[in-house]
């Protein structure tokens, strides 16, 4: 293989991340072709002069993305991708009702974030100027798309975290998920509307669409292999609901090829994607994943965000970009529409994020959520052994584990005895099983009480 590879050492862009850029761009635009060897860790790091970490790097990214394939003592091969035309330019989940009133000393639930790291003084002091700036902008009803402040900061964010081009034009803001996939669906012909979606997947997102009474197919996602989109292919659906860069709960992240598989069908079908990007911001190995959207030729995709882990749910901001198709028809119907997210906390968002203040929060919450889940998995593995599997990727505030030995229900009620709340994840599944895998969230958690909780677990279970 020849290498004309030219690294930026004084480049704020690791050079890691360098070198995954270039061979991903060669493997996509077919200049390294299917079954092609990538040279050797200890050869590129020579040529290159770099160190070997880097180039391991570099390829664990391109490993975990699915572009090459990884086999024991025979280093690391280009895979077949499907077709699919390629260029480097483009043309929440809701809080679960808490019914229960039992007194727990921890709990393990999904979408706390770490309150302690929160940038108070930085928010405060955005909120007061924003205010004290222009009153007369932030007490009004607010623009029905969104602040064009806020989208305008967007979509610089987006292209920095997410390698997505857009326009402030394409993003619609709004109060949480549910509200966008009721939006959706609204510019859409639902009696001629069927909608894959996953198994187990996102139950806020499901209710929405039982609701509004869209046919569902489900799209099975398996521990080991991830999406089965076989189901899907042979549907009639024209729609599809996924959760890519950390499929919800499963964890599992969807690889180049089935995003080209999926990215293909909607062409051909005519249909869209709804990408849910819901904690992208959260990967604890390599580079976040790039999205859908990032490489979405054909306008098919309907990329979805939040604020809601990556900064605090109670913002209650949400956002999504509206291929220039269903723009249109939104432009249309506009007027009957009004802003449920406050102008005042969206003006203050768009300073934070111009000021720099977003992403530095998000750096430092990466650190600590990383500690957070190391913790978890030492601590899994310490005090339980192999009585537990953990499932997923290493990413986002959530970890799904299960314990072969007993169903989710003992489980739950043994840690009831004791204190401590953990969550099962049969209101995810719509297929019936004798037993769900089991949902710890620790984004809420300090790092003593998570490992305070699993110590206690593993006695009551096991003991």
């Amino acid at each position: 293989m020849n290498i004309a590879i030219h690294l930026h050492k004084d480049s704020k862009e690791p050079v890691y991340m360098q070198l995954y850029h270039y061979f991903k761009t060669e493997i996509l635009s077919g200049k390294i072709e299917a079954g092609t060897k990538l040279p050797s860790i200890r050869y590129l790091a020579s040529v290159l002069q770099i160190s070997k970490n880097t180039v391991i790097d570099a390829y664990q990214q391109l490993w975990t993305e699915g572009y090459v394939e990884s086999k024991e003592k025979s280093g690391y091969t280009v895979v077949a991708l499907p077709s699919y035309e390629y260029t480097t330019t483009q043309k929440k989940k809701a809080e679960e009702p808490q019914v229960e009133h039992a007194s727990y000393s921890l709990d393990f639930h999904y979408g706390d974030i770490d309150g302690h790291n929160f940038p108070i003084n930085a928010w405060k002091k955005t909120m007061k100027s924003v205010m004290e700036d222009n009153p007369s902008n932030w007490v009004k009803y607010g623009n029905k798309q969104g602040e064009l402040s806020l989208r305008e900061e967007l979509v610089g964010y987006l292209y920095r975290s997410r390698g997505i081009k857009t326009t402030a034009n394409n993003l619609v803001i709004t109060a949480g998920t549910e509200h966008l996939i009721h939006l959706v669906l609204s510019l859409m012909d639902e009696k001629a509307l069927c909608v894959g979606m996953e198994e187990p997947g996102y139950n806020g997102v499901r209710n929405v669409f039982k609701e509004r009474g869209v046919p569902i197919q489900p799209i099975p996602v398996l521990e080991e292999d991830g999406h089965d989109l076989s189901a899907l292919f042979n549907s009639d659906c024209n729609l599809a609901y996924v959760t890519p860069s950390h499929q919800f709960p499963i964890g599992k992240i969807m690889p180049i090829t089935k995003r080209i598989e999926l990215l293909k069908w909607a062409e051909k079908r005519d249909g869209f994607i709804l990408e849910d990007d819901y904690d992208s911001e959260f990967r604890f190995q390599g580079s976040p994943i790039p999205s859908m959207k990032a490489i979405d030729q054909q306008d098919r995709v309907i990329y979805l965000g939040t604020f809601s882990k990556a900064f605090m749910p109670s913002l209650r901001i949400s956002y999504m970009i509206l291929p220039d198709v269903l723009l249109e028809k939104w432009n249309g119907r506009s007027k009957m529409d009004s802003q449920s997210s406050s102008p005042l906390l969206q003006q203050a968002l768009a300073r934070f994020i111009q000021n720099g203040e977003f992403e530095r929060h998000i750096k430092r919450m990466r650190k600590v959520y990383e500690r957070k889940y190391a913790i978890l998995t030492q601590c899994l593995k310490r005090y339980m052994g192999e009585k537990v599997e953990v499932i997923g990727e290493k990413a986002g505030l959530h970890l799904v584990i299960r314990v072969p030995s007993k169903t989710d229900e003992s489980c739950i009620m043994e840690a009831k005895r004791i204190g401590i709340k953990i969550y099962s994840t049969k209101p995810y599944y719509t297929e019936k099983k004798t037993c769900y895998p089991l949902l710890l969230g620790f984004g809420g958690l300090e790092e003593k009480e998570i490992e305070e909780g699993i110590q206690h677990l593993s006695r009551a279970w096991f003991i």
